[in-house]
C-alpha cells in the first residue's frame, strides 16, 4: 500500500476506535491492544475472581482457549456486521466496507500465477488488524453467560472461569458455556485449537473427590 493509503488507513481506524471508546462499546474484559490495559491487568482480574470463589469455599474451573490461526481467522463479513450493529457512523462504516472489498491473494511460482479473492485475515502490515479483531471478538465477550461465569480475553487468547458449589455443578456449567462459545465460533468461521486449549480444576477442599473433569469442545474432551 502506498503512503497515502497507509495514512488513510490509520485515520480510518483511529476514528472508528474513537467512536468505540467514546461510547464505551468495547467489553471491559478485553485487555489486548486496548488503551491503558495490559496482560498484567488481565491476570489480576482472573486472580481476583479465582480468590473470591476460593474464599467462599467454591470449586473453580478455568479453561484456556487458543484460536487457531489467530488474526488470520478474522472474518470480514462479521467485522462489517458488528460495525453496523454498533451503529458506527455511516461514513466510517462505508469506508471500512470498501477497505475489505475486492482483496486478493496471489501466488506466483515460475511462470504460474494464481489469484484468489479472500474474505478473512487481517491484511499484512496493516495498522488496523488488532483493532478490527477486537471489534469482531467483542461479540464473544458479550454472549449471555451465567452469573457464575467470567470470560476475559487478551486479543485472541481467552480464559473462561466458572465457579460453583461442587465439581459436577462447575463441570456442567463449564460445558454449557463452552457450547455457547463453540456455536458462536462456528457461525463466525473461527476455529479453536482443541489440542492447545486446556482445562484446570482449582480447589482448597482436602476431602477426597473425583477430580477428573469431562469438559468438551467440538465433541472432543479437553
Amino acid at each position: 500500500m502506498n503512503v497515502a493509503g497507509k495514512v488513510k488507513e490509520k485515520l480510518l481506524i483511529n476514528r472508528i476506535m474513537h467512536f468505540v471508546y467514546k461510547n464505551e462499546l468495547l467489553n471491559r474484559n478485553q485487555y489486548g491492544c486496548t488503551t491503558q490495559k495490559s496482560a498484567i491487568d488481565d491476570a489480576i482480574d482472573v486472580k481476583e475472581y479465582l480468590e473470591e470463589g476460593l474464599r467462599e469455599g467454591q470449586i473453580v474451573i478455568i479453561v484456556t482457549l487458543d484460536v487457531k490461526g489467530a488474526f488470520d481467522s478474522a472474518w470480514w463479513p462479521n467485522i462489517i456486521t458488528t460495525l453496523k450493529k454498533l451503529k458506527c457512523p455511516k461514513n466510517l462504516y462505508k469506508l471500512a466496507r470498501s477497505y475489505f472489498s475486492e482483496r486478493t491473494a496471489t501466488l506466483s511460482i515460475n511462470n504460474i500465477r494464481i489469484e484468489k479473492e479472500v474474505s478473512k485475515g487481517c491484511p499484512q502490515e496493516s495498522c488496523c488488524g488488532t483493532a478490527f479483531w477486537n471489534i469482531q471478538f467483542n461479540v464473544i465477550l458479550n454472549l449471555d453467560y451465567e452469573k457464575q461465569t467470567k470470560l476475559v480475553a487478551y486479543a485472541d487468547d481467552v480464559i473462561l472461569a466458572v465457579k460453583a458449589e461442587s465439581i459436577r455443578e462447575a463441570e456442567n456449567l463449564t460445558n454449557i458455556e463452552m457450547g455457547k462459545i463453540t456455536r458462536w465460533a462456528k457461525n463466525n468461521q473461527i476455529n479453536f485449537n482443541v489440542d492447545r486449549s486446556k482445562v484446570i480444576l482449582i480447589t482448597r477442599r482436602k476431602r477426597k473427590e473425583n477430580k477428573g473433569l469431562a469438559v468438551y469442545m467440538n465433541n472432543k474432551r479437553l
